[in-house]
């Protein structure tokens, strides 16, 4: 939002539910809708086709990233098998709540995306281990709580050591 209005935009925020609302009443349409990701089904369906859309996640990799190298990171996610071993990797330290992305969510798509059982192996802050060769993937927050220093740090280790990463949010 600073960005926005640092560059003499505007922006509107809204509940998903109330997309459909705020885009009815605008004089002029907006150039670009932003969603978390948790809700980009339901924003997508209310978005229309020449407004573009995006979500939090995506900037995310942007800004802190590297795009083309978190989208390779996504692929690899169609490669993996049962029994493989995936890092989740949170640079906060935030408390876990009960529905948590990265600590259920995910775990729970990707158990039923491979039809199996997947090693999750968690950390959190500015841990992050030396034994990458053990993951077949790296699952990443946004880093919200880190540089885009760190966060490339964390992308060339991992290449380094020919795990793909990706970031969610």
């Amino acid at each position: 939002m600073r960005d926005i209005l640092d560059h003499n935009a505007n922006f509107y925020t809204t509940k998903e539910k109330g997309l459909t609302s705020v885009l009815e009443n605008l004089k002029t349409k907006p150039k670009l809708v932003i969603t978390d990701s948790q809700a980009f089904e339901s924003v997508s369906a209310d978005t229309p086709d020449d407004i573009l859309l995006t979500s939090f996640s995506i900037l995310f990799a942007r800004q802190k990233g590297d795009l083309t190298r978190l989208v390779k990171g996504a692929k690899a996610l169609k490669n993996l098998k049962k029994g493989d071993k995936i890092l989740i990797a949170e640079a906060c330290t935030h408390h876990q709540q009960c529905d948590d992305i990265g600590r259920v969510k995910l775990p729970k798509w990707i158990k039923e995306y491979i039809g199996g059982e997947i090693i999750f192996d968690f950390c959190n802050g500015r841990d992050f281990p030396d034994n990458m060769k053990d993951y077949k993937l790296v699952l990443h927050c946004g880093g919200c709580m880190i540089n885009r220093r760190e966060m490339l740090s964390r992308i060339d280790t991992s290449e380094e050591n020919e795990v793909p990463i990706v970031n969610y949010g």
